[in-house]
């Protein structure tokens, strides 16, 4: 069982890492201000330019400029207080998860797949960040993975409570057909354990969903 659930972690981590969203360092530098947004509680959107750090402190603090060349027009806002912000290439919601924690508070999350079905990665610091060392044979990003280990979630439509990668498929084949149940034809196939519907297809099934779905 344990040999079981290693390879469904290693398969479904290596699926990740081919959609995960590009941190490469020679495209986006530490305390550059890219263009971006925020969106407030009251859903007023403003334009303007964020501070680009690392992945963690992306998700709490954001450091907003209105005017990039002006550092008086820095304003400071903590994830909780919006509800989207925008750096770069990345998009950040808002929502019930902050490594663990299924209620409150809510943090930023990176989108990285949007949809009826959105797919969500959240970062944490390692916990031996402060003596983990790049070695000669990988990148900087590479590097980075390690220094900050990340959890892929979803969340539907209509429903707040984020589900991980790790709980849904524990009980693939009984939960997820009860989740995507408004799409019956789909849920049977899961349910049934036909040939693609398996919990090693997760990100299959939840894109077959996305396609038919009406967001």
């Amino acid at each position: 069982m344990k040999l079981k659930s290693l390879l469904f972690s290693a398969f479904m981590l290596s699926a990740f890492i081919m959609v995960a969203q590009d941190w490469s360092t020679d495209v986006y530098k530490y305390g550059t201000l890219y263009p971006g947004y925020v969106i407030d509680a009251d859903g007023n959107k403003t334009e303007g330019f964020i501070k680009y750090r690392n992945r963690v402190s992306l998700q709490t603090n954001i450091l907003f400029y209105t005017d990039k060349n002006d550092k008086k027009s820095k304003v400071k806002y903590k994830s909780q207080d919006l509800t989207e912000y925008k750096v770069a290439d990345k998009v950040y919601h808002v929502i019930h998860y902050s490594g663990g924690l299924l209620s409150k508070p809510v943090r930023g999350n990176l989108l990285v797949v949007d949809g009826c079905i959105k797919q969500y990665v959240w970062y944490n610091k390692a916990d031996d960040i402060s003596t983990l060392r790049k070695t000669s044979s990988e990148t900087q990003a590479e590097f980075e993975e390690r220094q900050y280990p990340s959890t892929t979630l979803f969340v539907k439509d209509g429903d707040e409570k984020p589900q991980t990668i790790a709980k849904m498929g524990l009980g693939f084949a009984k939960d997820m057909p009860e989740w995507i149940g408004d799409q019956p034809e789909l849920a049977e196939k899961v349910a049934n354990k036909e040939k693609g519907y398996k919990a090693l297809s997760m990100y299959a099934v939840i894109e077959e969903y996305n396609e038919n779905c009406e967001n």
